[in-house]
């Protein structure tokens, strides 16, 4: 009887071995498929978000730009947002300023906007705004971002006027 007893604790025993293994072995597979993608509209999505890695197009070209008297600071807003705001020193006592923003097209790297604010200022010695005077709101134009570092302003509402060149390059910080 002690024999017997004995090769049952040891049949069980290795069967309580097997059994285990094979717990171990179907947890590792189900791991597995946890980890591989669902479905290929998933995947393709992954690649399309790497390839632009959720990064504002503008954040490339943000900064001060300058063309003689005039200059532009880039600031991006949001995920394809661009803000402007253009300086152009007319005298020591005036000054133009525009504020605008748009959206960027990330193929043509182009903004294309419709809101932009024209004030002339009045400049104090010291060159602080001392009045300044809203001139209109509804300006409109484009700016186009070159990879050479430059960039493009062309604002419908003072074509020919603003400055020689419609070209601003990019400031460094001395």
């Amino acid at each position: 009887m002690k024999k017997v007893s004995k090769i049952m604790i040891s049949i069980l025993l290795a069967v309580a071995i097997v059994m285990s293994f094979a717990a171990c072995a179907s947890n590792s597979n189900e791991a597995a498929e946890e980890t591989t993608p669902v479905s290929t509209a998933e995947t393709s999505e992954e690649a399309v978000d790497e390839g632009n890695d959720g990064q504002n197009p503008v954040m490339n070209f943000i900064g001060n730009y300058e063309n003689g008297l005039a200059k532009i600071l880039v600031e991006a807003e949001g995920n394809d947002g661009a803000k402007f705001t253009v300086d152009l020193g007319l005298t020591d006592d005036e000054a133009e300023q525009y504020t605008f923003s748009g959206t960027i097209d990330p193929d043509t790297l182009k903004v294309t906007y419709s809101n932009s604010t024209k004030k002339i200022l009045t400049l104090d010695a010291n060159g602080n705004v001392t009045d300044e005077k809203v001139e209109y709101t509804d300006g409109d134009g484009v700016v186009i971002f070159h990879e050479d570092g430059t960039l493009e302003w062309q604002d419908e509402n003072e074509a020919e006027r603003i400055v020689d060149s419609n070209v601003f390059t990019y400031a460094t910080v001395e």
